[in-house]
Formats: C-alpha cells, structure tokens, sequence
C-alpha cells in the first residue's frame, strides 16, 4: 500500500516532458483514490438523503395528523406539512439539526407547530378566511375527510385549557416524553410536567363524569346528556355535568368506581390510545416539492439548540434586551454620577489658568453705558473697552482688584438708548432694505479663555460680532508679566497672551494675582507659591536670674545689758 505513494514521489521527483506519449494521464494509484473518494462522498450523500427519508416517513403520519388537528382542514395541513419538511431538509443538509438523537422527532413537530401558526397568523391578517378548497373534495373524499376529522375529537378533553390540550396531544396522541414536549412548547421540563398533570386531572373528571352518564342512575345526568353524546364536547354542559357529579351521591359513587384502577390523580390520560390519522404520501411531496422549487421561503428564527423560535419568544427576547438596556443605562447612570459631580466641582472652581466667571462679552457701542461720576449705576465705569490705566473723572487711576470685584458680581445691563436718557444714543447703521428704516450694526463680542500650560498661562481672546473690538488688559501683580497689553480684533480673530511670572520678584509663599480683559469684564486669576526665604536661626532667649529677695532689717531688739561706765572723779 505504500508502493503507491513512493511511485507518486518518484514521479514528481523526475517529470516527465510533455511531448512524451501518456504525459496526460493520471497516475493509476491517483486514480484510483479519487474515484473511492467521489464514491464515498456520493455513497454519503446518499446515506445522508436516505436517513432524512427514513425518519421523515416514520413520523410522517403524526405529523400529519398534528397539522391537522391545529388547521382543522386537510389541504392547508397537508401544505404546512410539506412546508415543514422542506425546512427540516433544508436545515439538515446544512448540518443545522440537533445534535442530540433523541430530539430528532421534537424538532420535527416543533417545525411543523412553527408552520401552522404562521399560516394561521397569516390568515387572521386577511380577514379569517382559509384557503379555499379544492374542487374534488366532494362525495365520498368529503366524507371520508370528515371522519377523518371526527375522529381527531376527543371528549375526554373538553375541559381543559387550549395550552393543556395541546401538551396532552402531544403526550397522549403522539406519545412524546414531558423533555419533548417541553421542547416541542418552548417550556421548561417542570413547567411541561405541571402542565400534562393539571390537564390530566381535567380530563380524569370528565372521565369520572361519562361513567356517571353510561351507568344511567340517575334521570337528571339523563336530561343532561339527552341522547347525543357528542353534545358533550361543548364545554358549558362539561362544567354543569361535572358539577352535578361532585353534588349528587348516587353519580359520585359511580365516578369513584368508575376510577377505581387510578393509583394516583393525573395518571389515567397516559394509558390511552388516540387515532393517528394517515398523511396522504403522495399529496404531502407535492407541496413538499412545491416549496423547494420556490424563490421566496420562509424561514424562523432557531435557537442554540436548532429549534425554531415562535414569535412569543422572540417579543419576550426583546423585553429581556429592552430591560437590560434600561438596566446597563441605570447602572452607568449610577457610577458615573460622582465622575460627574467630580468633574462638575473642578470646572467650577477657579484653578490656575481658568477664568473664575463665566464667558463675558462686551461691545463698542457698551462704551455709553459709563459715565465717569454719575450716580444711575452703582458700577459705571466697569465694561468699558477704553485702557484700564484712563484716569476716572476724579483723576485718580482705578485699582486694580476693585474692579476686579465689581466687573465679576455686576449683573449684565441692556446697552440700549433707554438705559441712560442723557447718554448720547449710539450711531445707527442704514438697513439696505426696501422699507427704509435704520437699525444699529451688530456689536462685536469678546470671548476669554484661559489655558495653564507648562511655561505658564495662555489667555485667548477671540472677536466675533458685526464691528471690530479693542481690548486690553491690566494686571494686579507686579511680577506678572503679560507678552500684549492691548489691541485690536477684527470678527472673527483670535489673540493668545502669555503670562509668565517672574520668579526674581514673586513674593515668597503663596501669592494670586488678578488679570482684567477689557471690554468682556473678565478677570483671570493666577495662583502661585514663592521660594521661601530662610529663616534665621532662632536665638536661644538669655537665662532669666530669679530675683534675689532684698535683705530685711531685723527687727530692733533691746541692747544687751552691758556693765556700767567708770564713774568720772569729781
């Protein structure tokens, strides 16, 4: 087995030219492993096609008889049928069924529940009316159709809710396992397993009920029933024979014997039997056919699992999407909050190379608004685009920091003619339009931003409006130092101060100094810290002497007895 491949070597090792006779052909052992390989994969096609026949007609007769039991008619059945096996051939041959062998059949009643609701949806959107029949549906076909129909029915059943009645369909009539009904339903196992039991305790009633009815004790179960049993399927006359049946001793003996072999409540449906309708073969690979051979194809939503999702699923998929977005939006809500009251204080406060007020802006025509000595404003002279070193009425220069104060707690004052009735009113501006009236020219604005950078503090000043703006700037500090103190910007310019310190003349510790913009108001504050000074070392303070307590006379105390002089001669 290895000569072939060795031969193979040999060959590629030592080409053959091309004009030499049997250069086209195939090497023998080359040959032979494609054609066992075309084999093999035609051979597994082949398997593949005849194991989705195999287990398609296995169950084609439940399905049919499922799709039918939800259509309630034989032609649209049969085309919902055909729809869903085209789908499942489709998602088989793309390796998209489930992986699990068991699942196998719930899959397939899963996609032919998807396929008769999307019809029945697509019939409620058009009114209500089902697709018409065909014209051969009369006489013994019609007939036969109808028995076909009755005996889809099951009295047993008729108190039970429409979602019990299916999931015991599918355990009783089909006899899928609670894990392929719950997978059939898009339930959990536990919700299946309650769902099988309530609708058996439902159906083991009304069984109790017809025993009731067939022993014939009692004249009003009788009256009841009448003659037709049929009648029972009406669910109204289900709960009053019930009812009579829990009230009346003689019926509920009957009930109790009648479900005498029931071990336990919400066991006794599993031991039925129900009629399996045959599916019309031939019929259903017509629609099946049909389907394949059309362009357009409907085609639901799976799961991980390969199980399509019903439009129920996909609403509630989009709540749980909807709720945790709102959710995620909350939570980052809720983080980001003191990010932004943190971020909210520093841009309020006033750093280094920030303007402590907000943008001001100011225009030429403002410049009427001041009258140097007047009494009308308790801030005339503030806003004005003249050069803050113009000496005040009084002839005095206008410090510096006071009119920082009042430039930043002034409140913004209309420049209009009526504000001051003595002040000349500003130049109006001809309006080229056809009705001939005036109107002042739009003022110009000065912006301020300031900026701290590593050589200092950057202070821009941009110009908009309709008129040019003459600024300028007046500082606090001395050993600040500005590159412009004054000028001019046309609309639309913009100008960059730099303000450096100088280290020389800074004053030692913690200083700030104040920069005014002229005419916007603005005043900048600048923060620094000096070189300290050195201290002098401390001298040690001289010894204090205690005071020396003065000396005190003793007191005086009689002299000593002393002898007596010599007595003089005389």
């Amino acid at each position: 087995m290895n000569s072939c491949p060795e031969r193979a070597t040999r060959t590629t090792t030592r080409p053959r030219p091309a004009s030499a006779p049997g250069a086209h052909r195939v090497p023998r052992g080359r040959a032979a492993a494609d054609k066992a390989a075309s084999g093999k994969a035609a051979g597994k096609g082949t398997d593949r096609r005849g194991r989705r026949a195999a287990y398609e007609d296995a169950h084609l007769d439940g399905l049919f008889t499922y799709c039918l039991s939800i259509m309630c008619e034989h032609d649209t059945a049969t085309a919902a049928l055909g729809e869903a096996l085209a789908l499942a051939r489709r998602q088989h041959d793309r390796g998209r069924r489930p992986a699990a062998p068991g699942q196998s059949r719930a899959w397939l009643y899963a996609l032919a529940r998807w396929t008769c609701l999307r019809r029945l949806a697509v019939q409620r959107e058009a009114g209500g009316a089902a697709e018409p029949r065909a014209a051969g549906t009369a006489g013994a076909e019609a007939q036969l159709r109808r028995r076909e129909l009755a005996a889809l029915a099951w009295p047993e059943a008729a108190g039970t809710s429409p979602e019990q009645r299916e999931a015991l369909e599918l355990a009783v009539r089909h006899q899928l396992s609670p894990a392929e009904v719950a997978l059939v339903l898009r339930l959990s196992v536990d919700a299946a397993r309650a769902l099988l039991t309530s609708g058996a305790c439902e159906v083991e009633r009304t069984r109790a009920s017809l025993a009731a009815v067939e022993t014939g004790g009692c004249p009003t179960v009788a009256s009841l029933a009448g003659e037709d049993r049929l009648m029972l399927l009406r669910p109204g006359l289900r709960r009053e024979l019930v009812r009579h049946v829990d009230g009346c001793a003689v019926c509920r003996r009957a009930a109790q014997r009648a479900m005498a072999g029931v071990t336990w409540p919400g066991t006794a449906p599993g031991e039925a039997r129900l009629a399996v309708v045959a599916a019309p073969r031939s019929a259903v690979h017509a629609a099946l056919l049909v389907v394949e051979r059309a362009r357009a194809q409907y085609t639901p939503r799976f799961d991980r699992s390969g199980f399509p999702l019903t439009e129920k699923d996909r609403a509630a998929r989009r709540d749980r999407l909807r709720s945790r977005a709102v959710t995620t939006t909350v939570v980052a809500t809720v983080l980001a909050a003191p990010a932004l009251a943190l971020w909210a204080a520093y841009r309020g406060a006033p750093v280094t190379g920030e303007a402590s007020g907000q943008d001001a802006s100011a225009s030429e025509d403002d410049r009427g608004l001041g009258t140097a000595g007047g009494d009308d404003y308790a801030y005339e002279n503030t806003g004005r685009w003249e050069d803050s070193a113009e000496l005040d009425a009084d002839g005095g220069r206008e410090p510096a920091g006071e009119a920082t104060r009042e430039t930043q707690e002034r409140e913004p004052v209309d420049a209009s003619p009526e504000a001051d009735p003595q002040s000349p009113s500003p130049p109006a501006a001809s309006d080229g339009g056809s009705g001939g009236g005036t109107r002042p020219a739009r003022p110009g604005r000065l912006t301020v931003d300031a900026m701290s950078t590593g050589t200092g503090t950057e202070i821009t000043l941009t110009a908009s409006g309709g008129a040019p703006v003459r600024w300028s700037a007046v500082w606090s500090a001395e050993w600040l130092w500005l590159s412009a103190t004054s000028g001019t910007l046309q609309p639309g310019e913009s100008v960059t101060l730099v303000v450096t310190v100088d280290r020389a003349r800074e004053p030692s510790g913690p200083w700030q100094g104040r920069i005014t913009i002229e005419p916007a108001g603005a005043t900048v504050t600048i923060e620094g810290h000096g070189r300290q000074s050195p201290e002098p070392t401390p001298t040690p303070p001289p010894p204090t002497e205690e005071p020396t307590p003065e000396p005190t006379e003793p007191p005086a105390t009689d002299p000593a007895p002393s002898d007596p002089p010599p007595a003089e001669p005389t």
